[in-house]
């Protein structure tokens, strides 16, 4: 029962700085928030993908949702932070 009344570690696991100066702070997600976005059968897997990498980074110290990480930042600059923020492994693609 104690495990119900725990909050979630929030706190910063990893941090990057992108070449303009901005800050990517990766940060804990509840496993609830994660679950009911990767169960939304209504979005795509980039979708899924992308909200929850929005969910679980902070740009300059401030949340993001899915229009700003689409709409803030360049193509390159999402993939980037995609793999940053989900350890993704260019070599093996994991």
């Amino acid at each position: 029962m104690e495990a119900l009344n725990r909050k979630p570690d929030m706190s910063v696991r990893k941090t990057m700085n992108l070449p303009d100066g901005t800050r990517i702070d990766v940060v804990g997600i509840p496993a609830r928030k994660m679950m009911a976005i990767a169960n939304d059968k209504k979005m795509s897997d980039m979708e899924r993908g992308i909200h929850i990498t929005a969910a679980k980074i902070l740009v300059n110290g401030a949340t993001v949702v899915y229009d700003d990480l689409l709409d803030g930042f360049t193509d390159e600059e999402v993939e980037q932070i995609v793999q940053f923020a989900n350890d993704v492994n260019e070599k093996n693609g994991e």
